[in-house]
């Protein structure tokens, strides 16, 4: 066999195994779903989502349906180190909804998990001046 043909079957081996090492498998990630309500109300449609793991942002989304929410984290991949995602089952993966933590947490592993989701907020007042200087003192 030619150099030249080894060569080049030796590169189409390698670029071919390099390309599957790259991606993750998609089986690995995390999709959360379920129901989606703000303080007993079911959140609107167009709400944001993130998720966050030790403070760093992994991925966002918004909602599609008014309740609901879906939204897929991915497992963290080595050899894509610009991909953000979850280590293991024994991270905890926290979701803001509009900036304010929903509860529960979750402990993200492979396939799908339903999870409803609850804001509650606890100041809801005017924010007219007078809302203000009330809100000092409570």
């Amino acid at each position: 066999m030619p150099k030249n043909v080894a060569g080049c079957l030796l590169l189409v081996c390698l670029v071919l195994f390099m390309t599957g090492v790259s991606f993750s498998n998609p089986a690995d990630d995390c999709t959360v779903y379920g129901s989606l309500q703000i303080n007993g109300q079911d959140a609107s449609i167009g709400r944001t989502l993130e998720a966050y793991i030790d403070g760093e942002k992994i991925v966002s989304d918004e909602t599609t349906q008014s309740g609901q929410y879906s939204l897929t984290i991915p497992r963290y991949d080595p050899s894509d180190p610009d991909q953000k995602g979850y280590n293991s089952e024994t991270d905890i993966v926290v979701i803001k909804v509009d900036g304010r933590e929903a509860e529960p947490t979750i402990n993200p592993s492979p396939g799908s998990m339903k999870v409803n989701l609850e804001v509650k907020t606890s100041l809801n007042v005017k924010l007219t001046t007078w809302g203000k200087i009330k809100a000092l003192f409570k």
